[in-house]
Protein backbone atom coordinates (compact mmCIF):
# COMPACT_ATOMS: atom_id res chain seq x y z
CA UNK A 1 0.00 0.00 0.00
CA UNK A 2 1.39 3.46 -0.71
CA UNK A 3 0.71 6.43 1.54
CA UNK A 4 1.09 9.62 -0.08
CA UNK A 5 1.98 13.18 1.62
CA UNK A 6 1.63 16.59 0.63
CA UNK A 7 4.85 18.32 2.17
CA UNK A 8 5.23 21.72 0.53
CA UNK A 9 7.35 23.01 3.40
CA UNK A 10 10.17 20.65 2.30
CA UNK A 11 12.60 22.72 0.87
CA UNK A 12 12.26 25.26 3.79
CA UNK A 13 12.97 21.72 5.97
CA UNK A 14 15.90 21.01 3.91
CA UNK A 15 17.25 24.57 5.04
CA UNK A 16 17.07 24.18 8.41
CA UNK A 17 18.53 20.74 8.12
CA UNK A 18 17.27 18.80 11.70
CA UNK A 19 14.38 17.42 12.89
CA UNK A 20 12.95 20.00 15.26
CA UNK A 21 11.75 22.38 12.19
CA UNK A 22 8.20 23.78 12.47
CA UNK A 23 6.79 25.33 9.18
CA UNK A 24 5.70 28.67 8.95
CA UNK A 25 2.46 29.69 8.44
CA UNK A 26 2.21 29.88 4.48
CA UNK A 27 3.53 25.97 4.63
CA UNK A 28 0.80 24.98 7.08
CA UNK A 29 -1.61 26.55 5.00
CA UNK A 30 -0.89 25.00 1.48
CA UNK A 31 -0.69 21.40 3.48
CA UNK A 32 -4.11 22.47 4.88
CA UNK A 33 -5.62 23.61 1.29
CA UNK A 34 -3.75 21.87 -0.72
CA UNK A 35 -3.35 18.15 1.21
CA UNK A 36 -5.08 16.04 -1.33
CA UNK A 37 -3.28 17.08 -4.13
CA UNK A 38 -1.59 13.41 -4.60
CA UNK A 39 -5.15 11.57 -4.95
CA UNK A 40 -4.36 13.30 -8.86
CA UNK A 41 -1.23 10.50 -9.48
CA UNK A 42 -2.32 8.03 -6.42
CA UNK A 43 -3.47 5.01 -7.60
CA UNK A 44 -7.04 2.89 -6.40
CA UNK A 45 -6.72 2.09 -2.57
CA UNK A 46 -3.84 4.32 -1.74
CA UNK A 47 -3.57 6.47 1.07
CA UNK A 48 -3.17 10.22 1.37
CA UNK A 49 -2.12 11.26 5.40
CA UNK A 50 -3.94 14.60 6.08
CA UNK A 51 -4.11 17.01 9.23
CA UNK A 52 -7.42 17.49 8.73
CA UNK A 53 -9.49 14.50 7.11
CA UNK A 54 -12.96 16.22 6.84
CA UNK A 55 -11.45 19.33 5.46
CA UNK A 56 -9.37 17.24 2.74
CA UNK A 57 -12.39 15.17 1.72
CA UNK A 58 -14.30 18.85 1.07
CA UNK A 59 -11.03 20.54 -0.78
CA UNK A 60 -11.09 17.42 -2.88
CA UNK A 61 -15.14 16.96 -3.50
CA UNK A 62 -15.14 19.28 -6.19
CA UNK A 63 -12.73 17.12 -8.30
CA UNK A 64 -14.04 14.08 -7.16
CA UNK A 65 -15.41 12.96 -10.89
CA UNK A 66 -11.00 12.76 -11.57
CA UNK A 67 -9.99 11.10 -9.01
CA UNK A 68 -9.55 7.43 -8.10
CA UNK A 69 -11.05 6.15 -4.36
CA UNK A 70 -8.01 6.97 -1.92
CA UNK A 71 -8.36 7.43 2.06
CA UNK A 72 -7.85 10.64 3.50
CA UNK A 73 -5.71 9.31 6.79
CA UNK A 74 -5.32 11.64 9.57
CA UNK A 75 -1.92 11.45 11.64
CA UNK A 76 -3.98 9.99 14.49
CA UNK A 77 -5.09 6.97 12.48
CA UNK A 78 -1.67 6.44 11.35
CA UNK A 79 -0.77 3.89 13.50
CA UNK A 80 -3.76 1.95 13.12
CA UNK A 81 -2.70 2.24 8.79
CA UNK A 82 0.33 0.82 9.50
CA UNK A 83 -1.12 -2.25 11.88
CA UNK A 84 -2.95 -3.44 8.93
CA UNK A 85 -0.78 -3.02 6.57
CA UNK A 86 2.28 -5.68 6.53
CA UNK A 87 4.42 -3.63 3.97
CA UNK A 88 3.56 0.46 3.95
CA UNK A 89 5.67 2.71 1.60
CA UNK A 90 5.42 6.51 2.31
CA UNK A 91 5.57 8.77 -1.22
CA UNK A 92 5.96 12.35 0.35
CA UNK A 93 6.53 15.37 -1.89
CA UNK A 94 10.43 15.67 -0.36
CA UNK A 95 12.07 13.50 2.36
CA UNK A 96 13.55 15.75 5.26
CA UNK A 97 14.41 15.15 8.40
CA UNK A 98 11.58 17.07 10.35
CA UNK A 99 9.03 14.79 8.26
CA UNK A 100 11.19 11.08 8.96
CA UNK A 101 10.88 12.57 12.51
CA UNK A 102 7.40 13.18 12.15
CA UNK A 103 6.45 9.81 10.75
CA UNK A 104 8.66 7.78 13.73
CA UNK A 105 6.53 9.34 16.32
CA UNK A 106 3.61 8.93 14.90
CA UNK A 107 4.15 4.78 15.04
CA UNK A 108 5.79 4.65 11.40
CA UNK A 109 8.15 1.73 11.67
CA UNK A 110 12.05 2.97 10.45
CA UNK A 111 12.44 0.14 8.49
CA UNK A 112 9.40 1.50 6.36
CA UNK A 113 11.24 4.77 6.02
CA UNK A 114 15.19 6.08 4.38
CA UNK A 115 17.95 6.04 6.96
CA UNK A 116 18.68 9.37 8.16
CA UNK A 117 22.09 9.28 5.82
CA UNK A 118 19.73 8.87 3.08
CA UNK A 119 17.60 11.84 3.90
CA UNK A 120 20.75 13.61 4.13
CA UNK A 121 22.31 12.69 1.12
CA UNK A 122 18.86 14.21 -0.69
CA UNK A 123 19.28 17.25 1.06
CA UNK A 124 23.21 17.47 0.07
CA UNK A 125 22.10 17.14 -3.57
CA UNK A 126 19.44 18.82 -3.54
CA UNK A 127 22.11 22.16 -2.35
CA UNK A 128 22.13 24.28 -5.52
CA UNK A 129 25.75 24.18 -6.20
CA UNK A 130 25.23 21.14 -7.53
CA UNK A 131 23.66 21.99 -10.30
CA UNK A 132 26.77 24.26 -11.07
CA UNK A 133 28.98 21.70 -13.26
CA UNK A 134 25.48 20.01 -14.76
CA UNK A 135 24.90 23.67 -16.37
CA UNK A 136 27.71 24.05 -17.32
CA UNK A 137 27.99 20.97 -19.28
CA UNK A 138 24.90 22.00 -20.82
CA UNK A 139 26.16 25.08 -22.28
CA UNK A 140 29.48 23.81 -23.01
CA UNK A 141 27.91 21.14 -25.26
CA UNK A 142 24.40 22.25 -26.47
CA UNK A 143 24.15 25.30 -28.98
CA UNK A 144 22.03 28.26 -27.88
CA UNK A 145 22.04 27.67 -24.19
CA UNK A 146 23.33 30.01 -21.68
CA UNK A 147 23.72 29.96 -17.95
CA UNK A 148 26.41 31.70 -15.41
CA UNK A 149 26.28 30.05 -11.74
CA UNK A 150 29.02 30.34 -9.11
CA UNK A 151 29.51 29.66 -5.54
CA UNK A 152 29.87 32.57 -3.17
CA UNK A 153 31.27 32.30 0.56
CA UNK A 154 31.69 36.24 0.88
CA UNK A 155 30.12 39.72 0.21
CA UNK A 156 33.19 40.56 -1.27
CA UNK A 157 32.53 37.59 -3.63
CA UNK A 158 29.18 38.97 -4.44
CA UNK A 159 29.59 42.60 -4.99
CA UNK A 160 32.73 41.31 -7.17
CA UNK A 161 30.27 38.84 -9.51
CA UNK A 162 28.06 41.89 -9.49
CA UNK A 163 30.60 44.60 -11.06
CA UNK A 164 31.47 41.93 -13.67
CA UNK A 165 28.05 40.75 -14.83
CA UNK A 166 26.15 44.03 -14.03
CA UNK A 167 23.08 42.11 -12.70
CA UNK A 168 22.97 38.98 -10.60
CA UNK A 169 20.31 36.93 -9.07
CA UNK A 170 21.57 35.47 -5.48
CA UNK A 171 19.68 32.32 -4.04
CA UNK A 172 20.28 30.86 -0.93
CA UNK A 173 21.40 26.92 -1.16
CA UNK A 174 17.78 25.66 0.09
CA UNK A 175 14.66 27.80 -0.16
CA UNK A 176 11.58 27.17 -2.32
CA UNK A 177 8.59 29.64 -4.14
CA UNK A 178 10.80 32.77 -4.74
CA UNK A 179 11.70 32.64 -0.80
CA UNK A 180 15.82 33.02 -0.17
CA UNK A 181 15.80 34.42 -4.46
CA UNK A 182 16.86 37.80 -4.76
CA UNK A 183 17.18 39.98 -8.02
CA UNK A 184 20.13 42.51 -8.10
CA UNK A 185 20.21 44.82 -10.88
CA UNK A 186 22.44 47.50 -9.88
CA UNK A 187 24.12 47.54 -6.08
CA UNK A 188 23.41 46.11 -2.49
CA UNK A 189 21.55 48.50 -0.60
CA UNK A 190 21.53 47.92 3.00
CA UNK A 191 18.42 45.02 2.72
CA UNK A 192 19.87 43.00 0.59
CA UNK A 193 23.03 43.27 2.19
CA UNK A 194 21.18 42.24 5.46
CA UNK A 195 19.55 39.06 3.40
CA UNK A 196 23.15 38.08 2.08
CA UNK A 197 24.83 38.19 5.07
CA UNK A 198 21.79 35.92 6.88
CA UNK A 199 22.47 33.11 4.51
CA UNK A 200 26.11 32.79 4.62
CA UNK A 201 25.64 32.41 7.96
CA UNK A 202 23.15 29.82 8.19
CA UNK A 203 23.86 28.23 4.82
CA UNK A 204 27.17 28.90 4.73
CA UNK A 205 27.47 30.11 0.81
CA UNK A 206 25.07 32.23 -1.89
CA UNK A 207 24.86 30.70 -5.21
CA UNK A 208 25.17 33.46 -7.66
CA UNK A 209 23.80 33.63 -11.07
CA UNK A 210 24.01 36.08 -14.39
CA UNK A 211 20.54 38.00 -14.68
CA UNK A 212 18.93 37.43 -17.63
CA UNK A 213 16.02 38.97 -19.75
CA UNK A 214 13.31 36.61 -19.02
CA UNK A 215 10.25 35.58 -21.79
CA UNK A 216 9.27 32.45 -20.77
CA UNK A 217 9.29 29.73 -18.16
CA UNK A 218 9.44 26.10 -18.83
CA UNK A 219 10.35 23.26 -17.36
CA UNK A 220 10.78 19.01 -17.61
CA UNK A 221 9.58 16.45 -15.56
CA UNK A 222 12.11 13.20 -15.09
CA UNK A 223 11.64 9.98 -12.37
CA UNK A 224 14.45 8.58 -11.17
CA UNK A 225 14.16 5.03 -10.36
CA UNK A 226 17.06 2.58 -9.86
CA UNK A 227 19.72 4.61 -11.24
CA UNK A 228 17.69 5.66 -14.57
CA UNK A 229 16.17 8.89 -15.37
CA UNK A 230 12.93 9.02 -18.10
CA UNK A 231 11.34 12.18 -19.11
CA UNK A 232 7.94 12.51 -18.21
CA UNK A 233 6.47 15.37 -19.55
CA UNK A 234 7.38 19.22 -20.25
CA UNK A 235 5.81 22.10 -17.85
CA UNK A 236 4.75 25.37 -19.30
CA UNK A 237 4.40 27.49 -16.22
CA UNK A 238 3.85 31.21 -15.04
CA UNK A 239 5.82 33.03 -12.06
CA UNK A 240 5.37 36.43 -10.36
CA UNK A 241 8.34 37.98 -8.20
CA UNK A 242 9.75 34.29 -8.59
CA UNK A 243 6.94 32.36 -6.99
CA UNK A 244 4.75 30.04 -8.69
CA UNK A 245 1.67 31.13 -9.92
CA UNK A 246 -0.01 28.74 -12.61
CA UNK A 247 0.20 25.85 -15.48
CA UNK A 248 -0.70 25.06 -18.82
CA UNK A 249 -2.69 21.80 -18.61
CA UNK A 250 -2.31 20.69 -22.23
CA UNK A 251 -1.36 17.42 -24.35
CA UNK A 252 2.57 16.89 -24.59
CA UNK A 253 2.28 17.37 -28.28
CA UNK A 254 0.29 20.76 -27.91
CA UNK A 255 2.75 21.75 -25.07
CA UNK A 256 6.18 21.11 -27.38
CA UNK A 257 3.91 23.33 -30.38
CA UNK A 258 3.20 26.19 -28.06
CA UNK A 259 6.63 26.37 -27.15
CA UNK A 260 7.93 25.73 -30.70
CA UNK A 261 5.91 29.53 -31.32
CA UNK A 262 8.74 30.63 -29.06
CA UNK A 263 12.01 28.87 -29.73
CA UNK A 264 12.95 26.41 -32.76
CA UNK A 265 12.45 22.83 -31.01
CA UNK A 266 15.50 21.75 -32.68
CA UNK A 267 17.24 23.48 -30.05
CA UNK A 268 15.00 22.45 -27.16
CA UNK A 269 14.66 18.62 -27.89
CA UNK A 270 18.13 17.34 -27.21
CA UNK A 271 17.54 18.69 -23.72
CA UNK A 272 15.92 15.43 -22.84
CA UNK A 273 18.38 12.98 -23.51
CA UNK A 274 20.61 14.97 -22.62
CA UNK A 275 19.35 15.63 -19.10
CA UNK A 276 18.15 12.02 -18.57
CA UNK A 277 22.58 11.42 -19.28
CA UNK A 278 23.28 14.07 -16.58
CA UNK A 279 21.13 13.53 -13.71
CA UNK A 280 21.41 9.43 -13.37
CA UNK A 281 24.96 10.87 -13.07
CA UNK A 282 24.17 14.10 -10.99
CA UNK A 283 21.43 12.21 -8.61
CA UNK A 284 23.33 8.73 -8.29
CA UNK A 285 21.38 7.17 -5.03
CA UNK A 286 18.48 8.97 -5.33
CA UNK A 287 14.68 7.53 -6.31
CA UNK A 288 11.63 10.00 -7.62
CA UNK A 289 10.04 12.45 -8.91
CA UNK A 290 12.57 15.55 -10.26
CA UNK A 291 12.00 18.66 -12.25
CA UNK A 292 14.32 20.80 -13.82
CA UNK A 293 13.30 24.33 -14.50
CA UNK A 294 14.41 26.30 -17.68
CA UNK A 295 13.55 29.85 -19.12
CA UNK A 296 13.63 31.20 -23.33
CA UNK A 297 15.80 34.52 -22.72
CA UNK A 298 17.05 37.19 -24.75
CA UNK A 299 20.53 38.00 -25.04
CA UNK A 300 22.34 40.18 -27.32
CA UNK A 301 19.20 40.64 -29.83
CA UNK A 302 19.11 36.50 -29.96
CA UNK A 303 16.69 33.92 -27.86
CA UNK A 304 18.36 31.30 -25.84
CA UNK A 305 17.44 28.61 -23.17
CA UNK A 306 19.09 28.36 -19.57
CA UNK A 307 18.58 25.00 -19.16
CA UNK A 308 18.99 24.76 -15.60
CA UNK A 309 17.40 27.46 -13.52
CA UNK A 310 16.83 24.94 -10.55
CA UNK A 311 16.47 21.25 -10.26
CA UNK A 312 14.36 20.19 -7.62
CA UNK A 313 14.27 16.73 -5.82
CA UNK A 314 11.15 16.47 -4.95
CA UNK A 315 7.22 16.48 -6.52
CA UNK A 316 6.41 19.90 -8.49
CA UNK A 317 3.54 21.71 -9.54
CA UNK A 318 4.98 20.79 -12.65
CA UNK A 319 4.41 17.17 -11.80
CA UNK A 320 0.67 17.84 -10.48
CA UNK A 321 -0.21 19.19 -13.61
CA UNK A 322 0.78 16.26 -16.08
CA UNK A 323 -0.60 14.17 -13.45
CA UNK A 324 -3.86 16.76 -13.58
CA UNK A 325 -3.92 16.79 -17.62
CA UNK A 326 -3.60 13.21 -17.60
CA UNK A 327 -6.85 12.70 -15.02
CA UNK A 328 -9.05 15.83 -16.92
CA UNK A 329 -8.38 14.52 -20.48
CA UNK A 330 -8.60 17.86 -21.83
CA UNK A 331 -11.38 19.66 -19.36
CA UNK A 332 -8.77 22.40 -18.30
CA UNK A 333 -7.05 24.34 -20.27
CA UNK A 334 -4.91 25.87 -17.10
CA UNK A 335 -4.05 25.28 -13.23
CA UNK A 336 -3.56 27.71 -10.73
CA UNK A 337 -2.61 28.13 -7.01
CA UNK A 338 -4.42 31.33 -4.94
CA UNK A 339 -4.39 32.34 -1.54
CA UNK A 340 -7.35 34.10 -0.18
CA UNK A 341 -7.44 35.02 3.64
CA UNK A 342 -4.59 32.80 3.78
CA UNK A 343 -6.21 29.98 2.57
CA UNK A 344 -4.98 27.98 -0.67
CA UNK A 345 -7.14 26.81 -3.17
CA UNK A 346 -6.68 24.66 -6.21
CA UNK A 347 -8.27 26.16 -9.06
CA UNK A 348 -8.85 24.28 -12.89
CA UNK A 349 -10.42 27.05 -16.13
Amino acid sequence: MLTHIYNPEHDLAMAYGGEGFTPPAAGRGMREGLGFLPAFWANEGDSILVDDVTAMERAAAPFGEFLPKVAFVSWSQLPDVVKSHEHLEIRPWGWDMALRHQLLRAGVPAGSLPTTGEVERVRMLSHRRTTIPLLRHLVDTLPDMVGKRLEANSLDEVRQWLSQEGAIVCKAPWSCSGRGVRFVETELDDNLEGFLRNVLAHQGCVIVEHGYHRLMDFAMEFMAEDGVVRYEGLSLFDTRNGAYSGNVLAAEEEKWGLLEKEIPLEVVRPLVPALEALLAETFAGYNGALGVDMMLVEEKGHRKIHPCVEVNLRCTMGWVALAVAQRTRGRFDTMRVTCRKGQYHLCLA
